[in-house]
């Protein structure tokens, strides 16, 4: 096996021989071709004892030689430039090879790709680096998998299990101080099971578990979801507008579009300053927002997207659904964005 120096110049001495040797009847024709008519008029003038005819065998030699100089120059840098493209492209193969391959690499698959063998030092020595560092990373994203689930899984076990003996101590005939410390553990109870919930579905985003796409109508899918908004929150003023000449259609997974759009819509329902507020929701070409009026304060830009964020206590939210909306617009390839102005919290979600 040998380095990718060593294989460059070998390839480059041997091309460079075999372009002088090809060469070389080039100059003995060009040779021939300015001087061997001047050499035959003086050897015949010689030998029929004539006087030797006037010739500037200065100028001819100074032109010949420019001549020849220049030639060969170009036919040697013609050749030198497609001999070193050949060169570079053929020693090459294997590293774009890799590079595609790494490029296409999905750690939810389940076989570490396999790289073309290469009598390249360098280019062997990164391959198998790539190979271990794939097969360890797709091992830690199977754990990291599993982990999750299992978790999740029995979490949901014992908050099951709580909810259920909350309810039946519900039905029982409680004093109202009992009754409402029984209130308050079902709350908490009932966080805890969003929150459960929030996480889980945060790291299958981050994990992107979600590989199911299809091409869907944004407007048409927000309409379909407007009747729900409105029945579950009669005392906002929900409203969408778009513009019907657009069509906005983008390749999405329905489960965290469908995620995306409640999460906006509630964080604006519980940062809605007054009742009966009007929520707006807006889609155009190049983006969607949603905006709804505040109180005079504007929310901690810095903070917002991270989780358990919360500027404000009195929600009810777990302060992850921000950050589950961040998640699902950077695994679209989307832009979440948000700004204060005309005192309204404005959340735009941009599609580049």
């Amino acid at each position: 096996m040998k380095s990718l120096l060593h294989k460059t110049l070998s390839q480059f001495l041997v091309c460079t021989v075999a372009i002088f040797i090809l060469t070389t009847p080039l100059f003995f024709l060009l040779t021939k071709y300015f001087y061997a008519e001047d050499m035959i008029d003086i050897i015949e003038a010689v030998q029929l004892g004539t006087s030797i005819p006037h010739i500037d065998l200065e100028r001819d030699i100074m032109v010949g030689m420019m001549l020849q100089f220049l030639l060969i120059f170009l036919v040697l840098s013609l050749a030198l430039f497609i001999m070193m493209r050949f060169i570079t492209h053929r020693l090459w193969l294997p590293f774009d090879d890799t590079l595609q391959k790494t490029e296409q690499f999905n750690l939810a698959q389940s076989v570490v790709p396999q790289f073309q063998k290469t009598e390249i030092k360098e280019f062997a020595r990164l391959n198998n680096s790539l190979a271990k560092l794939m097969q360890q990373d797709k091992e830690i994203y199977r754990i990291q998998k599993e982990f999750t689930e299992n978790a999740s899984h029995e979490l949901q076990t014992p908050i099951s299990i709580i909810r259920s003996k909350l309810d039946l101590l519900m039905q029982e005939e409680l004093d109202e101080r009992s009754m409402n410390l029984v209130s308050d553990l079902y709350d908490l109870n009932t966080r805890m099971e969003h929150l459960n919930r929030n996480l889980l579905l945060l790291a299958k985003i981050e994990n992107s578990q979600y590989t199911e796409m299809e091409e869907v109508d944004l407007g048409s899918f927000i309409r379909e979801s407007m009747p729900t908004y409105n029945v579950l929150h009669s005392d906002l003023n929900i409203s969408f507008l778009d513009q019907r000449t657009c069509h906005v259609v983008h390749n999405v997974n329905t489960i965290l579009l469908s995620c995306l759009l409640n999460n906006l819509v509630v964080n604006a329902i519980r940062h809605t300053a007054a009742m009966n507020g009007e929520i707006r929701l807006l889609l155009c070409n190049s983006y969607f927002t949603v905006s709804n009026p505040a109180d005079g304060v504007s929310l901690n830009a810095r903070t917002l997207f991270q989780r358990f964020s919360s500027d404000d206590t009195k929600t009810s939210g777990n302060g992850l659904g921000l950050s589950i909306a961040k998640a699902i617009c950077d695994y679209h390839g989307w832009r979440l964005q948000y700004v204060f102005e005309e005192n309204h919290h404005v959340f735009s979600v941009h599609f580049r």
